[in-house]
């Protein structure tokens, strides 16, 4: 019953790629070159990006990452990740809205706001698992560094916190804080 909960969030992750993909078409046709020299915005090559943490790999932490412009300084994206360390294990899959004030989109600092699932899983005294499943919401702040000649290798790193909304005793029998700090590191292409 819980793996059709997680596929269901998947899915509904996947579904918010899209949309954000989607989103990146449309605005690009409706603000042709002419629509942004009128209005004064900065015209931005690369408005998506897909990222990993290459380095988690080695540690078993695997994240993938996709983000992409909806308006002036302003990102929809995703994130799904996998955390194993000592015992413990944390699959989360996020929602995530970015706001750059520098206006430019994947570039330079941004806060956010996450909206997610979270399932967490450890054994218990009696070498057991035991498992949450919840929701969470948390806010983000991040720092995008765009390299290279066409601006396409993307290098971010971040900081967060994130509320799990569960009940104290759901939390108790699991020995998990109602709030955790998250952090990030990717590199990703953009296009």
């Amino acid at each position: 019953m819980s793996g059709m909960r997680v596929g269901r969030r998947v899915r509904v992750l996947l579904a918010a790629m899209v949309w954000c993909g989607l989103a990146r078409a449309v605005n690009a046709q409706a603000s042709g070159p002419a629509g942004v020299a009128q209005r004064g915005l900065i015209p931005i090559e690369n408005r998506t990006y897909i990222g990993i943490n290459p380095v988690g790999v080695l540690f078993q932490i695997l994240s993938v990452e996709v983000e992409s412009g909806v308006a002036q300084g302003m990102t929809a994206g995703g994130t799904a990740s996998y955390i194993d360390v000592d015992n413990d294990r944390y699959t989360s899959a996020e929602f995530k809205f970015r706001y750059y004030p520098g206006e430019i989109v994947l570039r330079g600092f941004s806060l956010g706001a996450t909206v997610g699932f979270l399932r967490y899983s450890t054994l218990s005294d009696l070498s057991r698992r035991e498992s949450l499943d919840a929701p969470t919401i948390g806010a983000v702040a991040d720092y995008n560094w765009m390299l290279g000649t066409q601006h396409r290798l993307v290098i971010g790193t971040g900081i967060g916190a994130k509320r799990i909304i569960a009940g104290s005793d759901d939390r108790k029998r699991v020995d998990l804080p109602r709030a955790t700090v998250t952090g990030r590191f990717i590199v990703g292409v953009a296009f």
